[in-house]
């Protein structure tokens, strides 16, 4: 494989608790792999609010990506399961115990979003591919 060639790791966890520890340890190793450790707690952070969003929807089947692409200077994180409905950033008050896990995404990303996927969704976070401790979110 050349540098110029996107590199990717997939892992399809059980959609049980123990989800989003995996999730974050796979993305950890394949950034640290090719060079990119200084974001791996922002990308960590993300994909765990991602699965964690997944598991409140109740799926039986997920599957987490971690993919680079060279040419665009890009990270994506990708969650797929197959439960319905779409993703929605809320306003959470300070007496909610939950809601905040888009608009964490969304600070930290340079962009994300969803797409009806294998009667499911996929839910795609980005960002820009550095080997410094930010992530540079636009």
């Amino acid at each position: 494989m050349t540098p110029e060639e996107e590199k990717r790791c997939l892992i399809s966890p059980d959609a049980d608790a123990t989800a989003p520890q995996r999730a974050r340890a796979m993305v950890v190793r394949a950034l640290a792999g090719w060079g990119f450790a200084g974001m791996a707690d922002d990308a960590a952070l993300c994909v765990s609010e991602l699965v964690t969003n997944a598991l409140n929807e109740a799926p039986t089947k997920m599957t987490v990506r971690v993919e680079w692409h060279p040419a665009d200077h890009l990270i994506e994180l990708a969650v797929w399961d197959d439960a319905p409905g779409k993703p929605e950033r809320r306003a959470p008050t300070v007496n909610d115990a939950g809601g905040r896990g888009l608009n964490i995404v969304e600070a930290l990303a340079v962009d994300w979003g969803h797409y009806p996927e294998g009667g499911g969704k996929t839910v795609w976070v980005w960002f820009h591919a550095t080997s410094e401790g930010t992530s540079d979110a636009a």
